[in-house]
């Protein structure tokens, strides 16, 4: 019976090196990281607060991706305003 090559490991070992490595950084300006990912067919968005992800999604360009960011970071900070938001996008 043939067995599925354990490529886990590999995947692991490339992740923990660095794990947004590939990623276009759209917001960085504590404790927010923003990131969109070039999918061919799409953008795939992240946002992260102290390295957690809290919020994702996926649009056509990247400049929705960026649109989409910036209105869930100003829900994000209408409980804590951060002035450098409008700078960072």
């Amino acid at each position: 019976m043939l067995e599925a090559p354990d490529i886990s490991s590999t995947l692991q070992d490339q992740e923990t090196d660095n794990p947004h490595a590939g990623l276009t950084v759209l917001y960085d300006c504590h404790p927010y990281t923003a990131y969109a990912e070039d999918l061919e067919f799409m953008w795939r968005w992240t946002i992260y607060r102290d390295h957690a992800l809290v919020q994702e999604g996926c649009s056509l360009t990247l400049d929705a991706s960026k649109h989409s960011i910036k209105h869930v970071m100003t829900f994000l900070n209408m409980k804590s305003p951060n002035p450098k938001t409008e700078e960072a996008l």
